[in-house]
């Protein structure tokens, strides 16, 4: 008895027999139609068809395949055509499902990607296709669907982390970088909880210490500051001092030279030039 061209169903998968796999080959070489060429590889109802007159042409006439047989062929055909067509419906619904999600996919260049899905086709040769970032993708290059809030938290963690590596190190910092360090913990403090995990605790005490050194060195500053103050202060006393002397010797004599021209007739006048102020700079 002449094997069958028809395989079986086992555990929802269809198993080719070695006759069907023969013919599958010559019909492969042969064969132009677009719906012969499915890239899954599966049966086609004008495939089934062609098998089938096959196996009647070519059975053994002392043996002929019995009629249940070909009932069984026919239902595993209807079993295997069914299950292709829940799988491209369920294919077609994920698809869809991408639209509007921020994703990451593999290029032919084989660099990752990530975008928002504009939009999910289907071409003319019934393969699936995601358009990201204004170009299209087959579907099955898409690794990963991430939640909008998830990849926004990554994205903001990891333009800190980059701020973060363009700072001096703690021992290096200097008064100059005070900008760049309040503006990275500034971003921090303005994150919320869930975001601010992206970034770990190692990170948030590292920046903590760097504001921490900045502090540290504008009080230093501020000490030395007053030290030359307190340093200059005596002098500019001494200097006040003399200069008020100076005013008081020249209201003596201006108040001499009144009560000399009481006594003197007709005293020519005579002025001293009063000292004038000292800036304390």
């Amino acid at each position: 008895m002449a094997e069958p061209l028809i395989g079986s169903v086992v555990n929802g998968a269809y198993k080719k027999t070695a006759a069907s796999q023969d013919a599958t080959k010559a019909n492969t070489n042969i064969s132009t139609s677009k719906t012969a060429e499915t890239k899954d590889g599966g049966y086609t109802e004008e495939m089934f068809m062609k098998l089938l007159v096959a196996e009647m042409q070519y059975q053994d006439p002392l043996e002929p395949t019995d009629n249940s047989q070909y009932v069984a062929q026919l239902a595993s055909f209807t079993q295997i055509e069914a299950i292709q067509a829940v799988q491209a419906d369920m294919k077609n619904i994920q698809g869809n499902s991408m639209v509007g999600k921020m994703v990451a996919l593999i290029d032919d260049d084989n660099v990752e990607i990530h975008g928002r899905v504009d939009y999910v086709r289907t071409d003319d040769d019934g393969q699936l296709l995601a358009s990201v970032n204004n170009k299209e993708y087959p579907v099955e290059k898409i690794k990963s669907i991430m939640d909008e809030t998830y990849y926004n938290a990554v994205l903001v963690a990891d333009t800190i982390l980059a701020d973060i590596s363009k700072l001096p190190t703690k021992d290096l910092l200097t008064l100059g970088d005070e900008e760049d360090v309040v503006k990275v913990a500034t971003m921090i403090n303005s994150l919320d909880a869930y975001t601010k995990g992206f970034l770990g605790k190692d990170v948030t005490e590292y920046v903590q210490s760097l504001v921490d050194k900045i502090a540290e060195l504008k009080k230093t500053k501020q000490e030395a500051e007053e030290e030359v103050n307190k340093r200059t202060t005596p002098k500019t006393e001494e200097v006040n001092t003399s200069t008020e002397t100076a005013e008081n010797s020249g209201a003596a004599a201006t108040s001499q030279t009144t009560v000399n021209s009481e006594t003197t007739e007709e005293p020519e006048s005579t002025e001293t030039s009063p000292v004038v102020g000292v800036d304390e700079g």
